[in-house]
């Protein structure tokens, strides 16, 4: 399953278990999930997702990310992040000719 979140803000949620005695160091990516409802019209879902490890250093912005099945310790089905692919916006004209402006000119 992929679906399109934007995401506002990492929060680091870092800290000693108080049950296991272990430490634990968590992302919680506040984000907007960029949905459908049935008619085709914007429904986005605003929360809260636990960013997997090898996630940990995702920095705020738009991705493509694919989820899949997992169960949890209490034995619940549920779901993870398995990729995420940053969706890079296209530079504007304006842009691009700004940066073709300060390229060296080619001498001949």
């Amino acid at each position: 399953m992929k679906n399109i979140i934007n995401i506002i803000h990492v929060a680091k949620l870092a800290g000693r278990s108080g049950k296991t005695g272990k430490d634990y160091d968590l992302r919680m990516a506040q984000c907007i999930v960029e949905v459908l409802d049935e008619n085709g019209n914007p429904a986005p879902l605003i929360g809260e997702l636990v960013l997997p490890e090898k996630f940990k250093d995702t920095v705020p912005g738009r991705y493509e990310v694919t989820f899949e099945i997992a169960v949890s310790q209490d034995k619940r089905i549920n779901s993870r992040v398995s990729q995420m692919t940053p969706i890079v916006k296209p530079a504007s004209n304006a842009t691009a000719a700004a940066a073709a402006a300060n390229l060296p000119k080619a001498s001949a």
